[in-house]
């Protein structure tokens, strides 16, 4: 019993927090406060009531309508309000009481935040991904502060080694940060090349950079293959239509054989058949041409702006990165 009141309160707290990121999200992309003025209908202008911020019930009770003018309320506001409170809960579950949860609390938070803006209006905004970097800054300085606190404690001396400057979590995240923005800065320039425009908005290298800094450079890579798996199974029916009207069947059949490819990747990975070092580099090798062709195909696809399929490549990272918080 105790546990169930203490992950409904958790619950609502996460719910509360998520309003406040409704606010976050829709006032940056009016470049207003989120202080001042106090929340209003968007349509009437009419400043709401107490009761009618009440997260989710309020919702619910207005029957998604403006308690004075009647316009419809987006389903944006219940959804992150829900999806915050749902975070809240699955951090506390893995990481019960400490830092960790605090920490996972704010990171998840600018997750929601910053694929919200991305996913309504195609916008990243500096502050969000900036602060995203700080706080994978600030939590691995504390880290490494705590371990070298813990192996002074042990054995009177600090770890000051090769290895260490290394391997540190400091390191790690400066790296992440680094190798996350060049990586997708490289990649979002090679769409000059075939379709005379970025492959990935300005706004993806720094969540990326962001990434980098919470979950450190190897984690990073992980991270950038998810991505590209959600941004496929989230793109693919819309854009595979689009090139069947269009008869681009080359890159239909190239985006095919890359799908066929890579799920015989992972299964041939989870029965061990891949177990032999050549084995493995070779097969991720052909997968790698296979993803490059696959890619110039719809680059080139898309070189005709009539022709172009977008989805911001933001939100598939931002839950990429949500799948490597909780698991």
């Amino acid at each position: 019993m105790l546990i169930t009141a203490i992950l409904m309160f958790i619950f609502i707290i996460g719910l509360c927090i998520g309003s406040f990121l409704n606010v976050v999200i829709l006032r940056a992309l009016s470049n207003e406060s989120i202080v001042f003025p106090s929340s209003k209908c968007p349509k009437c202008g009419q400043a709401l009531l107490w009761w009618h911020n009440i997260p989710i019930v309020s919702y619910i009770f207005l029957k998604g309508k403006c308690g004075f003018c009647g316009e419809k309320i987006s389903m944006q506001y219940p959804f992150v309000e829900l999806l915050t409170g749902l975070m809240f809960v699955l951090v506390f579950l893995k990481f019960g009481i400490s830092w960790d949860t605090l920490f996972a609390w704010i990171i998840g938070s600018l997750f929601i935040v910053i694929a919200g803006t991305d996913w309504k209006e195609k916008v990243v905004f500096d502050i969000h991904t900036y602060s995203l970097i700080g706080v994978g800054i600030f939590y691995a300085i504390l880290v490494t502060a705590v371990d070298l606190y813990q192996y002074h404690k042990i054995t009177g001396q600090f770890a000051f080694t090769p290895e260490w400057f290394a391997g540190n979590p400091i390191a790690s995240t400066l790296l992440g940060i680094i190798i996350g923005f060049v990586l997708l800065e490289a990649l979002a320039r090679l769409g000059y090349l075939f379709a005379g425009t970025r492959a990935f908005g300005e706004g993806d290298s720094f969540i990326a950079a962001g990434l980098g800094a919470v979950f450190g450079w190897k984690m990073l890579l992980v991270i950038l293959v998810l991505s590209v798996i959600f941004q496929i199974i989230i793109t693919l029916p819309v854009f595979i239509k689009k090139e069947i009207d269009n008869k681009n069947w080359m890159t239909i059949i190239a985006v095919a054989a890359f799908a066929v490819y890579t799920g015989a990747f992972i299964m041939a990975q989870k029965f061990g058949w891949l177990s032999s070092t050549v084995a493995y580099y070779a097969s991720a090798i052909v997968l790698a041409v296979i993803g490059i062709l696959a890619c110039r195909e719809i680059l080139i696809g898309i070189k005709q702006p009539d022709n172009r399929t977008y989805l911001p490549f933001g939100p598939a990272m931002i839950l990429a990165g949500f799948v490597l918080l909780l698991l």
